[in-house]
């Protein structure tokens, strides 16, 4: 007969291993053991403590407080514990609990040591290694194949390889394990080729074959390097093996082609996998984010949430990015909802993605308010919040904020005073960005990079001191690159110095043959003196360069959908009214007094045609498309990919006034918040 106890025993153990899958349930498995008077038996609370000490949703904190109340934990219980806290965020804690186990009287056994192994190579300490490896002799363990392969391993990640390759070329058992440890080891401190080298070795093996394991190390490596032709070979070899339908190396692979810019095969890859978690979903979406495909993005996104997959917080973080750089507010609006809802962990990398989400979408309120409830700030908070009230114009409100951020003891960076710096530059504060690019170099020690440089052509060149900017960049310790000079040359064509603007054009070219801009702007240089037969000449080297201009872009977002338009753009399936809306708002604005600029229009028409041609500019037809699909009197946001030009700047100005609508329309510079017929920028951009 089995007691009425044991089989209560039983049913717990097995009811435990199924129970423990979150918190939540593990506190009602917590009171089972207790309210049953199984606490005592470690099989059972063996279970609980597995969950919570291993398992990603687990909690270690509450895993050493159940660990403190068992009256005589066995040895699994011990290594548990220890396995947890090598794994965990502070793999210290392993070699810690590993002798207050010694202290305890327990003996180590064969799966001790590869644990605190595991710590001492994730804390790259190889002395403290050591140590462990004298007390395996000690206890005569070094021949078991698990304890000598976590002894490879620890020493290859501790970049020993002296020591790695000794215990590896004296086994004479090696299995995939051990050439897994020297391939994982090289490619985890940075020494891809040997990882390569020793992979070549392996295949030459007869009697070993490479699992998930070795090919995860080997892709990894190709991400890091770029290297997508060993990439594409390596995801080529895993079919082979029957490997390509792991979820780990799936990702991996997917995670290289995002990497090395190879999107048609990620989201083949994508699309051909069976199974997907989180890190799938990250991978993609991150990928299109990063290759500039913002509406791609978010549109996985989406599906992500249709089939209920919970995003982390690097999902949202690239989510973020990506409604930043189109300006989705209401989708930037959502996800911070999402993160408050799901109580995913806002920590300080996710509340910096909603601060600069919230100011490059125009709500530099917001972006305040979640950057005031902060509770930890690091340099890339501040650098956020500095960068996002300099791109709106708040010059003084940026600068007080930077006092602030001295005084609560934060370090400045080269990126923070790139954001001061730019801050001066769009208000107009010569001698306070004089002030501080000095501060930089003589208070703290930072050598100026070509961003802050060309920060100080753009200040000075903003302020219409055109000869003191010649004479900055002439006197700079480092050699200006072709931005400054084409700053320079804006600067010059927007003061009718043509002489000046006409010899830094061609200078700008000769260091930047292949970039349209610096064709685009000479040519510019040119119409707007009426010598056409110069500009059409720079037009035909760009023809036979092969090189084209940039499209303008201009994106708006209505009803939570993200809408792009291109310069006479005609593939919207609203198209026929917004080209109608086009002509009541220049009609509007026309009898207003408004007078088009057309020194813009690079073709040599009768003024009626440029006139003309400059009503299809990307954001009049995004405004025209927000006038027709918002509420009357309520404000339009469009977000533009280059510099609003002269014409589209004093055009939104009058619609702003004549349709009485508030415009906020972001460019490559800054933002513009267009009211009853001004700009914040004051004509200052």
């Amino acid at each position: 007969m089995i007691s009425h106890s044991k089989c209560i025993k039983n049913l717990s153990t097995e009811w435990l291993k199924n129970h423990c899958t979150t918190i939540k349930k593990s506190k009602q498995a917590h009171a089972f053991l207790l309210r049953n008077c199984l606490f005592d038996h470690n099989h059972a609370v063996s279970k609980l403590v597995s969950f919570l000490a291993i398992s990603k949703s687990g909690d270690l904190v509450y895993a050493r407080k159940i660990f403190s109340q068992i009256d005589r934990p066995d040895m699994f219980i011990w290594n548990t514990m220890i396995r947890g806290y090598a794994k965990g965020g502070n793999p210290s804690e392993a070699v810690s609990f590993y002798h207050i186990m010694i202290a305890s009287g327990v003996v180590p056994d064969n799966f001790t040591f590869p644990f605190v192994l595991t710590a001492c190579g994730r804390l790259r300490a190889p002395d403290m290694g050591r140590r462990f490896h004298a007390e395996i002799l000690k206890v005569g363990l070094e021949p078991d194949v698990f304890v000598l392969n976590s002894l490879i391993q620890m020493y290859a990640n501790c970049g020993s390889f002296d020591a790695a390759l000794k215990l590896f070329d004296g086994n004479p058992l090696r299995d995939v394990v051990s050439w897994n440890a020297m391939i994982g080891g090289y490619v985890h401190v940075g020494f891809y080729q040997e990882a390569f080298d020793q992979f070549e070795e392996m295949t030459r093996t007869i009697d070993v074959r490479p699992d998930t394991v070795t090919m995860v190390s080997l892709v990894s490596a190709c991400t890091q390097l770029g290297d997508l032709d060993r990439g594409r070979l390596l995801h080529s070899y895993s079919k082979e093996l029957g490997l390509a339908m792991d979820l780990q190396l799936g990702n991996a692979v997917l995670d290289m082609y995002c990497k090395c810019g190879d999107l048609a095969s990620a989201q083949q890859l994508f699309d051909e996998m069976r199974q997907r978690d989180v890190l799938t979903w990250t991978s993609l979406i991150s990928g299109l984010a990063s290759s500039g495909c913002f509406q791609e993005s978010l549109v996985l996104f989406r599906q992500m949430q249709w089939e209920k997959i919970r995003p982390d917080e690097v999902t949202l973080v690239c989510v973020l990015s990506a409604c930043a750089q189109t300006g989705a507010l209401d989708q930037g609006k959502y996800i911070h909802l999402l993160i408050e809802r799901c109580g995913i962990n806002e920590d300080v990398m996710l509340e910096t993605a909603l601060v600069d989400m919230y100011a490059k979408c125009g709500r530099i309120d917001f972006a305040l308010q979640v950057f005031d409830k902060m509770r930890v700030r690091n340099v890339f908070a501040w650098n956020a919040m500095i960068g996002g009230l300099a791109m709106h114009g708040h010059g003084q409100h940026a600068m007080a904020l930077f006092e602030q951020m001295k005084h609560d003891g934060m370090m400045p960076d080269d990126v923070t005073f790139i954001g001061v710096l730019s801050a001066c530059s769009h208000a107009g504060l010569v001698d306070e960005g004089l002030k501080f690019f000095s501060e930089m170099k003589e208070l703290y020690q930072i050598q100026p990079r070509m961003e802050h440089y060309g920060c100080m052509v753009d200040l000075l060149c903003r302020a219409r001191l055109v000869d003191h900017a010649l004479a900055f960049i002439e006197n700079m310790p480092i050699r200006p690159n072709s931005i400054l000079w084409a700053t320079l040359l804006g600067a010059c064509r927007n003061h009718g110095d043509f002489a000046l603007a006409e010899k830094i054009g061609k200078r700008v070219i000769e260091l930047e043959p292949d970039a349209c801009g610096r064709y685009v702007l000479l040519s510019n240089v040119y119409a707007g003196a009426n010598q056409w037969d110069d500009a059409l000449k720079i037009r035909n080297q760009m023809k036979s360069k092969g090189i084209e201009k940039t499209a303008g872009f201009s994106w708006i977002e209505v009803n939570g959908m993200v809408h792009q338009f291109v310069a006479g753009d005609r593939s919207h399936f609203q198209t026929e009214q917004i080209y109608m809306m086009v002509e009541e708002m220049c009609r509007r604005v026309k009898l207003d007094g408004h007078v088009s600029s057309t020194t813009e229009v690079l073709l040599d028409i009768n003024e009626e045609e440029k006139e003309h041609s400059l009503y299809f500019h990307s954001e009049k037809l995004a405004i025209a498309f927000g006038l027709m699909n918002t509420a009357p009197g309520s404000l339009i946001r469009i977000v533009k990919n280059l510099r609003v030009c002269n014409d589209c700047h004093s055009f939104l100005k009058v619609v702003s006034k004549v349709f009485d609508r508030e415009v906020v329309a972001r460019d490559r510079s800054r933002f513009h918040h267009f009211r009853e017929g001004s700009c914040s920028c004051m004509d200052f951009w």
